[in-house]
C-alpha cells in the first residue's frame, strides 16, 4: 500500500501545497492522500470555492471532524482534525513534507501515530514539466521580458548629469535603483504579476549578487536588473537577468561583459537531456579561467564566479534541478536558468540570465530577448 501523505499548510505560499491542491488558498489547510486518492479539509470559508476550483478528488467540510477531535479531548487546531479524519480511515502511519511543523509532528505522535519526513523532494514529478505548466512559465517569461523593454526605455530616455549619475524627466532629482525599480514593478503589478526583490544594482553594488541596490544610478557602471515575478493567476514564476551601461563602456567592463556572455552562450549550447548540470558549470568556470576571471577572495570579499550557473523554475523561484557543482544530469522537460556571473569589488558585476526548456537534443529558450550592453 502506498504512504498516506499529510500536508497542513497554505497553498498561497506553500509550492507543494499549491501542486496537490490547484487552488490558492492564504490559510492553512489540509490535505491528505490514501491510496491514489487526494482528500482536502476545508473551513467553511472556502469550502464552497474548493468544490468548484481545486484539483482535489474528494474535498470535505473541517467542521465534523473538529468536533470529533473534540470529543477526542486532543489539543485544538488542524493537526487535530486530520488526525480525526486519518483515525477514522484507520492510518496510523503518514509521510509529511521536510518542512513540516514540528508542533503538529509532535501532537500526532502523542495522540499514536508514527510521523515520518520526507528526505527529498515529497513530489518528485514536480522537477518535469508538463505542457502546461510550460505554458505557464512562457507566459510568466513573456512578462518578464516587457518588464525588461521598460527598463531599458527609462535607461534610454536619461541623461547624464555633470555628476555623472543619471537624470530622468520622470523623477524629480538623481534617479535611484528605486526609481528604475518602480519602473518595472509597476509594469508587472498592471499585468498580473507579483515582483519580488527586483534588484536593480549599479556599481560597487552590482558586485554583490543578490543586492537589491540602493544607490544612484551611473554612467559608465555596470547595472545589474534581474527580475524574478510570480504570476498571480498561476503561481509560475519568470527569471531574467541583464546588465547595462548607460554611456561609455570601460575597457575592464567589456571585457568581463564578453567574457560572461561568452560563459552564458557555452552553457546553453551544452543543455540538452541527460547531460550533468556539474559539467555545464565546470565548464563555464573554466572557460572564466582561462580569461583569467578566477574566483577567491579578494581584500576580504568573494571575487569571480562564486554562485551556481542555474536552476529550476516553477512554482517556486529556485527549485530542482540545480545546475552547479554536484549536480545530476538534466532530462526533457526541466526548465532551468543559465545565469553565469562575474563579480569583483572596486570593478562591480555581470550576470546574464535566461530560462529554458530542456529537450532531446537542446533547449527552448523562453527568454527570447537579446543581450545588449551600452544604451546611449
Amino acid at each position: 500500500m502506498k504512504e498516506t501523505i499529510l500536508m497542513i499548510a497554505a497553498s498561497e505560499h506553500d509550492a507543494d501545497m499549491l501542486y496537490a491542491s490547484g487552488i490558492f488558498v492564504p490559510d492553512p489547510f489540509i490535505t491528505i492522500k490514501i491510496g491514489n486518492v487526494w482528500h482536502g479539509l476545508f473551513s467553511p470559508l472556502e469550502i464552497d470555492r474548493a468544490r468548484k476550483q481545486s484539483s482535489l478528488d474528494e474535498v470535505h467540510l473541517d467542521t465534523p471532524w473538529r468536533e470529533k477531535a473534540n470529543a477526542n479531548g486532543w489539543e485544538k487546531g488542524l493537526s487535530a482534525v486530520a488526525a480525526a479524519f486519518l483515525k477514522d480511515r484507520g492510518v496510523v502511519e503518514v509521510l509529511v513534507p521536510g518542512h513540516f511543523p514540528l508542533r503538529y509532528a509532535n501532537q500526532l505522535t502523542n495522540w499514536g501515530f508514527q510521523v515520518k519526513a520526507a528526505e527529498d523532494a515529497l513530489f518528485i514529478e514536480r522537477i518535469t514539466k508538463t505542457e502546461t505548466e510550460i505554458k505557464h512559465l512562457a507566459q510568466a517569461e513573456r512578462l518578464t521580458k516587457k518588464a525588461m523593454q521598460s527598463a531599458e526605455q527609462f535607461i534610454g530616455e536619461s541623461d547624464i548629469g555633470a555628476d555623472g549619475i543619471l537624470r530622468h524627466a520622470a523623477v524629480a532629482g538623481k534617479v535611484k535603483s528605486k526609481h528604475l525599480r518602480s519602473i518595472i514593478e509597476t509594469y508587472l503589478i498592471q499585468h498580473g504579476a507579483m515582483p519580488a526583490h527586483t534588484i536593480v544594482a549599479c556599481g560597487r553594488e552590482s558586485a554583490d549578487p543578490h543586492q537589491v541596490g540602493h544607490g544612484f544610478l551611473r554612467a559608465h557602471q555596470p547595472i545589474i536588473i534581474d527580475i524574478f515575478p510570480r504570476v498571480l493567476a498561476t503561481g509560475y514564476w519568470g527569471d531574467m537577468t541583464r546588465t547595462y551601461v548607460k554611456g561609455d563602456v570601460p575597457s575592464q567592463v567589456m571585457k568581463l561583459y564578453n567574457t560572461v556572455k561568452e560563459g552564458q552562450e557555452i552553457g546553453l549550447g551544452m543543455v540538452r537531456d541527460g547531460v550533468e548540470g556539474d559539467l555545464i558549470h565546470r565548464t563555464i568556470t573554466g572557460h572564466f579561467d582561462q580569461q583569467g576571471f578566477k574566483t577567491g577572495m579578494i581584500k576580504g570579499k568573494q571575487g569571480g564566479f562564486f554562485h551556481g550557473t542555474g536552476h529550476g523554475v516553477g512554482l517556486e523561484i529556485h527549485e530542482a534541478p540545480r545546475v552547479s557543482t554536484g549536480s545530476g544530469a538534466l532530462k526533457t522537460g526541466h526548465v532551468i536558468t543559465i545565469e553565469p556571473g562575474l563579480y569583483y569589488p572596486g570593478l562591480g558585476g555581470i550576470r546574464l540570465e535566461d530560462m529554458v526548456v530542456v529537450q532531446p537534443d537542446g533547449h527552448i529558450n523562453l527568454t527570447k530577448h537579446p543581450c545588449r550592453l551600452k544604451i546611449d
